[in-house]
């Protein structure tokens, strides 16, 4: 190949690439023990858990999984697993409040059952009352704000249901 054509080829090449090379945006991980997986498939093997807040470069999007890289490897994440914006303090930063509550804005098909059962408030329970609520009724429901769901268990729910990651 003569000098100019070979010049003019990697000028060609590099301005083909720049959009792909430019659309590698920054994202990060929005709950601790994310999967990052070999194949955009929940089913897929786990290559590493990341840590909330970590940033990702976000190369490719296929379907609901997003290929990203970081700290040398490269891998898929769920797509709703991952946020725009880094995540407000860490996962262990000893604010107990912002630990209770945290940001409480989600899509509806983001949410895990620990973020939708709340519990009876005092004012909620005192309402529940007035429209003739059991106390085994109320008791029930103060009971389910001590049962945990183990992560290995949400995640065989959500496989069994075909739910979240496992939807395709």
């Amino acid at each position: 190949m003569h000098q100019s054509s070979l010049t003019r080829f990697l000028l060609v090449l590099t301005i083909l690439l720049l959009p792909h090379w430019a659309s590698a945006e920054t994202w990060y991980v929005k709950k601790s023990s994310t999967k990052l997986q070999a194949k955009a498939s929940a089913r897929s093997e786990v290559l590493s858990k990341l840590q909330k807040g970590t940033a990702v470069k976000v190369k490719k999007k296929a379907g609901k999984f997003f290929q990203v890289s970081t700290g040398g490897k490269t891998g898929w994440v769920f797509r709703f697993k991952l946020s725009k914006k880094a995540p407000a303090g860490g996962q262990a930063d000893g604010d107990v409040l912002a630990t209770l509550g945290g940001e409480q804005k989600m899509n509806a098909r983001e949410s895990a059952s620990g973020s939708s059962i709340r519990g009876l408030s005092p004012i909620s329970e005192q309402h529940a009352r007035k429209k003739g609520a059991t106390d085994e009724s109320i008791q029930a429901v103060k009971n389910m704000e001590t049962f945990k769901v183990r992560p290995e268990e949400l995640d065989r729910f959500l496989e069994e249901g075909k739910l979240g990651e496992y939807s395709q």
